[in-house]
């Protein structure tokens, strides 16, 4: 089975962005560190799914993907497809005609009340051809006991779980085609915007220029005719908790949905965030 696993937000200045997710409600974990990668993170645990602040430390070969997207923007950066055996996937990938490099180990420090334990990862990075609308890759979670805690699962805006993500792009159902060959056909569905891809219990909406402009502004948009990650929508229990936070720290937002409010990516690491009533 192909879910969400995480998403990930590229900043430039890791601790304010730490701080901005904060006064929006979300309750962080200790800073991390990928020594290997050259980066550093801080997590906001879900439900069954996270987010990721991703800040680079030194420019290196090993995060060049990562470097370049922070040299255009910051914000939502990619998406990590949960999978129990990336080996596995990658040979599966392979076979039906996708280039894959090689699969990647790694780990990070976690301070645990007991001591520091290492959080364990196998990831199979997709390339562009796979996942013309965002970065991805599949990810293996060796130790989801160090990283799934419930101390960190608790947060004052009442969020549980991812329930999508957004991205521009001039061509969705040229996209759609892709997709359809990664994850098979009943996993891509036609959107009012373009289209929509199912990942467990999470979603990918790949969108029009045109479609991002008359729900957004056409002034809010970095590039109206490329491809733009977004943000993402957070699916909240208590949409009235969220406001009530929101408008304790002094932090805007406005009206979106039916049962959703939006918070300005000028408040979220560059990435327009959706609060939903679930």
């Amino acid at each position: 089975m192909i879910f969400l696993d995480h998403a990930i937000v590229l900043v430039r200045n890791l601790e304010l962005a730490a701080g901005q997710y904060q006064q929006l409600g979300f309750t962080l974990t200790p800073r991390g560190g990928h020594p290997t990668l050259g980066t550093a993170n801080h997590t906001i645990m879900l439900g069954h799914d996270y987010v990721e602040l991703l800040a680079v430390l030194e420019r290196s070969a090993a995060n060049r993907q990562w470097t370049e997207s922070l040299d255009r923007h910051e914000g939502l950066g990619g998406m990590a497809l949960g999978t129990t055996d990336a080996r596995a996937t990658r040979e599966a990938l392979v076979a039906r005609g996708f280039n894959l490099p090689p699969v990647v180990d790694f780990d990070r420090p976690v301070a645990l009340p007991g001591g520091v334990v290492r959080a364990r990862f196998t990831v199979a990075h997709l390339p562009e051809e796979a996942s013309p609308a965002l970065p991805a890759f599949f990810c293996q979670q060796h130790t989801r006991e160090f990283v799934w805690r419930p101390e960190w699962q608790h947060h004052a805006n009442t969020a549980f779980g991812i329930a999508g993500m957004t991205v521009i792009h001039p061509a969705p159902d040229t996209a759609a085609v892709a997709y359809e060959r990664l994850l098979g056909r009943a996993r891509v569905h036609p959107h009012p915007g373009g289209v929509s891809l199912t990942l467990g219990g999470s979603r990918l909406w790949v969108v029009s220029p045109g479609y991002a402009a008359a729900r957004l502004g056409s002034s809010t948009l970095r590039n109206p005719t490329g491809v733009e990650p977004l943000g993402f929508t957070v699916a909240v229990h208590d949409l009235d908790a969220a406001r009530r936070h929101l408008t304790r720290h002094r932090i805007p937002f406005r009206p979106f949905g039916i049962r959703s409010i939006l918070v300005s990516s000028e408040w979220a690491g560059g990435v327009h965030l959706e609060l939903l009533a679930a």
